[in-house]
């Protein structure tokens, strides 16, 4: 397996699109940088060279129906395609995968790990896959937090979270989103609750060493009725990621 085969390929993909438009920069660098944490985690657990670009290639390949997506209807939104599904449409269904990886023996890791990216839970599967699924989520969540600090900035308010969610939040479990309250203060929620999700150790060490949480966080407006909230909600965040890094000590 070849990844800059691999990332050429994908270049030449992107010549159909316009990089100086914001929506397909920020994917595309989005791609990049989870292919290299993807390479770092792989590294971490201890496996083999193969397997290490194996990582890298699904990392770079995850979001590729993104741009599937905003060519058939002009958004990113989560509500009009599953994005993850698009993706394996495009690499898998149409036979475009051999675009980017010449041999077809990783086909089921690579499709299963791109399907199940963005899923609320994983399936059953089988051993190898779930190990891929589970890297594939954790480091797609770790620059996400990058990408909504630097292009989506919130303001959290009482006034517009939900007392359900916030319930659940305290449980310490993933969350999902409603349509209705995306643009709410359930969004943070369920933002900070990819903490609840995360699978291995040393995600929770890549996490805070990119110190992209940190900015997240810096990020968030606070109302001044909610500065009480929101102090008790760092705390459970903190804890987590502390609790999660102690596992591996």
């Amino acid at each position: 397996m070849d990844f800059e085969k691999c990332k050429k390929a994908l270049e030449e993909y992107l010549k159909n699109y316009d990089l100086s438009q914001k929506e397909i920069s920020l994917k595309y660098h989005h791609s990049c940088a989870v292919a290299d944490l993807m390479a770092e985690l792989a590294f971490r657990l201890g496996l083999e060279k193969e397997e290490i670009i194996l990582a890298k290639v699904i990392g770079l390949l995850h979001d590729i129906g993104r741009f599937e997506q905003l060519k058939k209807y002009q958004s990113y939104s989560d509500w009009n395609v599953d994005h993850a599904l698009e993706s394996c449409n495009y690499l898998f269904q149409q036979g475009h995968i051999r675009d980017f990886v010449e041999d077809s023996q990783y086909d089921t890791i690579i499709e299963t790990a791109i399907r199940y990216h963005n899923q609320y839970q994983l399936p059953k599967l089988k051993k190898k896959e779930k190990l891929f699924a589970k890297m594939i989520r954790d480091m797609d969540k770790v620059d996400i937090y990058k990408q909504v600090a630097i292009h989506y900035p919130h303001t959290f308010d009482v006034d517009t979270l939900t007392e359900e969610r916030l319930k659940e939040f305290q449980k310490r479990k993933p969350l999902k989103l409603t349509k209705e309250k995306s643009l709410s203060s359930d969004a943070i929620l369920v933002q900070l609750a990819f903490l609840f999700d995360i699978n291995f150790e040393e995600s929770f060490d890549i996490l805070i060493e990119t110190d992209n949480f940190d900015f997240y966080l810096s990020t968030i407006e606070v109302a001044p009725n909610s500065e009480k909230l929101w102090r008790k909600i760092r705390e459970i965040c903190f804890d987590t990621i502390n609790q999660g890094v102690k596992k591996g000590r």
